[in-house]
């Protein structure tokens, strides 16, 4: 959405902010506006169609996901690492069983890490996916799984300049997404190197800016 601020603090003679002013202004918001979480991801983009509407509030919850887990879980860390290095974890005669108690802890806190970036991953994914079920025409069969909607919904409106970027990016988000269920569902020695680079913030954060980019280039074509 356009943010907007009050020349010479008229608030009858407003003009939309700069980037840097409206990124300001995203920060200081969203802790009290959930709802405006997606507005970063989508670029401070202006949907206008309520299918797109409800895209960006469920993308919000996706971010909403991540902010709150990766503080409730920091928080824990911190205490956790705080008793490892002044050794306040330790139980006089129990030295060897206290290091293996906060040992598993600690690796509990990165598995629910991981977990959360991945359930944030799956949560943006679905968002774009319910969007295209919830545009495809209720006439017609509706194919199964993000990829085939994402082909239907291009071959609808005969796209053909943004054809590759959108399916290129829809393949990076699908795949994202299947490896985080295939996670979940194998063995816990996992080497696959693939696996381990997917769960990092990095990733999260792009999947959150690529659903985006895909749902803005979407409603820019079904308004055309």
């Amino acid at each position: 959405m356009t943010y907007y601020t009050a020349v010479n603090e008229d608030l009858d003679d407003l003009r939309p902010m700069t980037r840097e002013e409206t990124i300001e202004a995203y920060r200081q918001i969203i802790e009290e506006e959930p709802q405006a979480l997606a507005d970063l991801y989508i670029d401070f983009y202006d949907f206008r169609q309520i299918e797109f509407l409800i895209f960006k509030n469920r993308l919000s919850s996706a971010v909403l996901i991540a902010n709150s887990a990766e503080h409730g879980i920091g928080q824990l860390a911190s205490k956790l690492e705080t008793r490892e290095q002044d050794g306040s974890y330790i139980v006089p005669g129990w030295e060897a069983e206290s290091g293996d108690v906060l040992s598993e802890s600690l690796g509990v806190t990165n598995d629910a890490r991981n977990i959360s970036i991945g359930a944030t991953i799956v949560t943006a994914v679905a968002a774009l996916e319910a969007l295209l079920i919830d545009l495809a025409p209720k006439s017609e069969p509706r194919p199964k799984g993000l990829y085939q909607l994402l082909q239907a919904f291009l071959r609808r409106y005969a796209v053909l300049a943004a054809k590759t970027e959108i399916m290129e990016m829809g393949k990076k988000v699908r795949d994202r997404r299947n490896t985080f269920a295939h996670s979940l569902t194998g063995s816990y020695w996992e080497t696959d190197p693939s696996i381990a680079a997917m769960f990092t913030p990095e990733t999260m954060e792009d999947t959150l800016y690529t659903v985006g980019r895909i749902a803005v280039l979407m409603e820019e074509i079904v308004l055309a």
